[in-house]
């Protein structure tokens, strides 16, 4: 039996919102992590999505916790909205005429939101390692790497590709 793009489409925009949903209940389970953890460390060590590497930073100083841990709030919630442009992007997406220039556009910007999450690790990686200097605390990494440059590359050129589709369209649309 072939599997229709339609089908696959669908599928796709299932997964997307499910990882929304995952990435949304994450940076959330972290806020709150943050807040409790901000007003009491012994409380905040049995909720869900407390890193206890972060929570060790309290110990130190308790901004470096909050920052240590906005910055993990932040980058899961960037990740969620990632994920959000996505289901936007297929929801907008028709087969019979892919290049639009609303596609293009969101594709763009899910490129360049993609790179913003790498930058941020980059800073967030740095500030681990000079807090890990600093307090002798073991921290490890934020768990995202230099892939999300490489995706935010790839989706930049996917929606470049869509711009120069939109032009050739537009073009034959004035030759005939």
């Amino acid at each position: 039996m072939k599997i229709k793009t339609e089908h696959i489409l669908t599928f796709l925009k299932v997964v997307a919102w499910l990882a929304f949903v995952g990435y949304a209940i994450k940076a959330g389970a972290q806020a709150v992590a943050l807040v409790v953890g901000f007003i009491d460390p012994t409380l905040a060590e049995k909720l869900y999505e407390v890193n206890p590497l972060l929570l060790k930073l309290r110990q130190y100083n308790v901004w470096f916790f909050v920052n240590a841990m906005s910055l993990v709030v932040f980058l899961s919630a960037m990740t969620a909205h990632v994920w959000y442009l996505a289901i936007q992007l297929l929801s907008k997406l028709r087969l019979k005429t892919p290049f639009s220039r609303d596609v293009a556009k969101r594709l763009e910007k899910i490129a360049f939101e993609i790179l913003g999450i790498w930058l941020i690790n980059i800073v967030g990686m740095s500030y681990f390692k000079w807090l890990e200097k600093s307090t002798g605390a073991q921290l490890g990494n934020l768990g995202i790497g230099d892939e999300f440059l490489l995706i935010a590359a790839i989706v930049y050129i996917v929606s470049q590709i869509f711009k120069r589709g939109i032009e050739i369209n537009e073009e034959n649309e004035l030759t005939v």
